[in-house]
Parts: C-alpha cells; structure tokens; sequence
C-alpha cells in the first residue's frame, strides 16, 4: 500500500556526510561543498550508482573502494559534454530537416502557405492545434522577418511556411511529417535523407526525444531509451538493441553522413570517450573496439 514521503531535506554538509557514510572519499570537502550548492544532489546521485558495489546482484548504496568525489564529477562533466555534442549534431539534423519538408511541399504545391492547407494532412491529424502553434509562435517571435511581414501583409494572417520553419519545433516537424496525406511527398522528402518514409518518420520521434532530453539537461550515459529509431536492415547490427545511446549515435551519424560528408562528429565522440578512461563505451551499446569499425569512420590507431 502507498507510504507517506517522510525523506528529511539535507543541508549540503549533511550531504556530504551521508557519502562519506557509504565510502565515497573526499579529499577536499570545501570543492564538494561548491559543487553541491550548484548541482542538486539527487540530480548527482543519478552518476554515483555507477560507483557502488553490487552484491547478488543487487546495490548496497556502499561506495567501491577507492572511489573519489572527484570521480563522480568526471562522469558528471563527461555526461555535460555528450549533450553538448549531440546538440550540435541535432541542430543541423533539425536545419536540415525543417528546410527540407518546407522545400518539398511549398515547391510541390507551388503554394508558399501550403502548411494552412487541412486536405495536405491526415484526417485524424489535429490541423487546428498546428494553427494554434502558429499563431502562438508568431505572436511571441520576436524576429524582425516576423514584425516586417505583419507590417506589410494583411494577407494570409500568417507567415509563409520558409518563415514557420524558424520557429517551429523539431516536435511540430515530426508530426507534420507524420501526417502527411500524400506517400509521395513523404518520400519525396526521406529520399533526400537515404531513408525509406517509415524509418525516417521513426527518427524524426526519436531525435526530438533525444533533442529534449538534452534540452532539459537529462541524463545520456548509460541511459535506456524509450523511445527508439526503427532499425534499418543494412546497418541493424549497429542498431540491435536500439534502446542503447550508441543506436542513437547510428542515427546521427547516418543523417550527418548525407546532410554533412565531411563532419567530424563520430571522431569528436570517440575522443570524448577517451579522454574520460574509466567510461566503458560498451555500457553505451557500442561494441569493443567500436572506433576501428569502419562504418563509424573514426579510424582510430
């Protein structure tokens, strides 16, 4: 039956007492103390389990011997910068993405507000919400294009659909995409990508998952993904299973391939991996020695 929540509040050297209780060394107790006051501790304790002994297959909240605070902080930051990466490999995904469902249609359509057109979408598509986004989204912006166009024209209300996709969320995108009558247009679009219609809708769910975790400041490492990218037969073995973040690195690294040949992002991944040596890449899903594998084109000696 439910229990009532009666867990205290710990002040930060309560805190710090409570890890030094269950092993965890630390050898500059005024550096922890700085770092607890800016990062909460259950937000930290999300990186100590790594470090804590496992009996019977179970954990005993005990520190394995020898671990340091300083250990726990390197995860931490190591955590920090695989967001940062996965951001910046994101942001041309989504650029890309965006310009490319907008250039295929508005082209198609010959219609620069093919987005204000109901019979484009799925009967069950919710149009109206979209609308409500776009007017919600216009109305906020605060980009010049944005004010120019409701100076200047009284007619559509609206920005055309290259305008929308500066301000539109990867989300938005996704289900537009999702939901477009037409097969056609929808491969037209996923062709671009070297994607068959379903996995390409598939990735687009999964990098807007992925793309708020990051946003929210979640956790990557070691993180199962529940929401996943639908495994593409010639490369499923770096797919299987796709609930690991190295699936997630497949995707990205099959997008930046077409949208970015010469980007560098599996090679900046290996490195960040290394430079933290006690991060095991096979608990992320990769496989040993992953980086000498010739479809992650890092090529390491």
């Amino acid at each position: 039956m439910p229990i009532i929540y009666n867990k205290p509040a710990l002040s930060v050297d309560q805190q710090i007492n409570l890890l030094e209780s269950r092993g965890l060394s630390v050898p500059d107790r005024n550096k922890a103390c700085h770092y607890l006051q800016f990062i909460n501790y259950y937000r930290l304790s999300g990186y100590t389990i790594y470090f804590e002994q496992v009996i019977d297959g179970k954990r005993n909240h005990q520190f394995r011997p020898g671990t340091t605070f300083n250990d726990i902080l390197d995860l931490y930051d190591f955590d920090r910068h695989l967001r940062m990466l996965v951001m910046d490999a994101i942001e041309r995904i989504e650029v890309a993405v965006r310009t490319q469902i907008c250039l295929v249609l508005a082209t198609t359509y010959n219609d620069s507000h093919w987005h204000l057109k109901r019979d484009l979408f799925k009967p069950e598509f919710k149009f109206y919400n979209l609308l409500s986004k776009c007017e919600i989204e216009q109305q906020r912006s605060k980009e010049p294009f944005a004010r120019h166009y409701k100076k200047t024209y009284s007619s559509p209300e609206l920005l055309p659909a290259w305008m929308m996709t500066e301000l539109l969320s990867m989300g938005t995108w996704s289900q537009m995409y999702e939901n477009l009558t037409n097969r056609h247009d929808r491969k037209k679009i996923s062709d671009t990508f070297q994607l068959p219609p379903m996995e390409f809708e598939s990735w687009l769910h999964s990098l807007t998952y992925i793309r708020n975790l990051c946003a929210h400041h979640s956790r990557l490492w070691n993180r199962q993904f529940t929401i996943t990218p639908k495994q593409l037969k010639p490369y499923i073995k770096y797919f299987s299973p796709n609930t690991t973040f190295a699936a997630q690195s497949a995707m990205i690294h099959l997008l930046l391939n077409v949208i970015s040949p010469e980007s560098q992002w599996t090679k900046r991944l290996y490195e960040l991996i290394k430079s933290h040596p006690f991060i095991k890449s096979t608990r992320m899903g990769f496989s040993t020695n992953w980086q000498n594998d010739n479809f992650w084109g890092v090529n390491a000696e």
